[in-house]
Order: structure tokens, then C-alpha cells, then sequence
């Protein structure tokens, strides 16, 4: 019986097919990573109707670097930096078109709250509140949480991914984690005070 690892080429033997100019190469690398780099755009503040154009703008950027990749670097770890590039631009222009324009800002649809077919309310509704507080931190904690928690990579990965130090990684990251915590514990004490708010002991309501 054929194993899937035998089946499936490794990321580094798409990335130097893909150099050597094996068009399907680069396409099923791509397609391997595609729903990747789809999730850490979402977690790093991309609108729904943006993320597409934002991950073809992403993978525009490894077809035309693809010739510097350095032999023996991980790929994932490139890839994750290329996003985290494209995101921080995005939102650099986003942020300087609201101020220039600020109508257009205004006029952003939000997502839609209802749950998804593979999606609970209630996850959705966890998930949501996630990328709420995610909207209060740095750039750098956002991105560093996104990479560490969302992602799973290892401190000394996001180090490499983001070209910066391990300790750093770590420092951001503890910041980070007790802001989000401090946002989303006021947003259950929010949400469980609300009835006991609104309706007074003598059934009025409270304003």
C-alpha cells in the first residue's frame, strides 16, 4: 500500500520544480497552502470581501520571489512571512484610503452573523469575539498571536518567519495574551450582566 508521504511531493520538491518553471508545480503548492494563508488573513483583521484578492496578491509575490528562495529554508515559514507582508500592506492602504475617504470606510458591509453550514453559532460566536479583541492589539501582537495560537508554530518559527528573536516573539506574545483575556473577560461580564440590567426588581426597566 502506497503512503500518502510517497504520493504527495514534499513542499521543497514543489518549490525547485517551481523553479526550474514547472507551472503545476507552483499551482499545487499554492493550492496546499492556499486555506493557510486564507485563515491568518482572516486573523489579521482582512475583510471577507478582500481575502481573495489579498491571497492572490500573497501568492503574485511568491511566484515573483520564488527564483531568491533560498535552498533548505522552509518554505511554510517564508510563506507565512509573504502573508504577514501583504496584510500589513493592505491595511496600510485601507487605513489611508478611510482618512482620504472616509464614506467609503463607512460603508464596509460587516460580516454576516449567521452560523455556516460547518460552523455552530456558538463557535462562530467565540470565533467573532476573537477577531474583535485581535482588533485592539499591535500589529506585531496580533501577528505574533495569530502565528503562536492560531497557527501552532513553535516560538523560534515565528522568530524566523518574522525575522525578529525568539525572546521578542515571547514577550509580545505574554502581552498579548493577557490584553486578549482582559477583552474578553469584560465581554462576558458584559454580555451575563445585560438581563439583570435591563429588567428592574419591580419589572421596570432599567435605562
Amino acid at each position: 500500500m502506497t503512503s500518502r508521504s510517497e504520493q504527495e511531493p514534499s513542499d521543497r520538491a514543489l518549490v525547485e520544480a517551481a523553479r526550474q518553471g514547472h507551472v503545476r508545480a507552483l499551482e499545487r503548492l499554492l493550492d496546499r497552502h492556499q486555506a493557510r494563508v486564507l485563515r491568518v488573513l482572516r486573523y489579521l483583521g482582512i475583510p471577507d470581501q478582500d481575502r481573495e484578492d489579498v491571497a492572490q496578491e500573497v501568492f503574485v509575490r511568491v511566484f515573483r520571489h520564488l527564483k531568491g528562495f533560498r535552498t533548505g529554508q522552509e518554505f511554510g515559514g517564508w510563506l507565512y512571512r509573504v502573508t504577514v507582508n501583504a496584510a500589513h500592506d493592505f491595511r496600510g492602504r485601507r487605513g489611508r484610503l478611510a482618512r482620504d475617504e472616509a464614506p467609503w470606510a463607512e460603508g464596509m458591509e460587516h460580516e454576516d452573523p449567521r452560523p455556516g453550514p460547518a460552523e455552530s453559532a456558538q463557535g462562530r460566536e467565540l470565533r467573532l469575539a476573537l477577531e474583535g479583541a485581535l482588533e485592539l492589539l499591535s500589529d506585531r501582537e496580533r501577528t505574533i498571536f495569530v502565528l503562536k495560537e492560531i497557527e501552532g508554530l513553535e516560538s523560534r518559527e515565528v522568530a524566523r518567519a518574522l525575522g525578529i528573536t525568539a525572546v521578542t516573539v515571547r514577550r509580545h506574545l505574554s502581552r498579548a495574551r493577557r490584553r486578549l483575556q482582559e477583552s474578553l473577560g469584560r465581554e462576558e461580564e458584559r454580555k451575563s450582566a445585560a438581563p439583570i440590567e435591563r429588567i428592574a426588581p419591580d419589572g421596570g426597566s432599567h435605562r
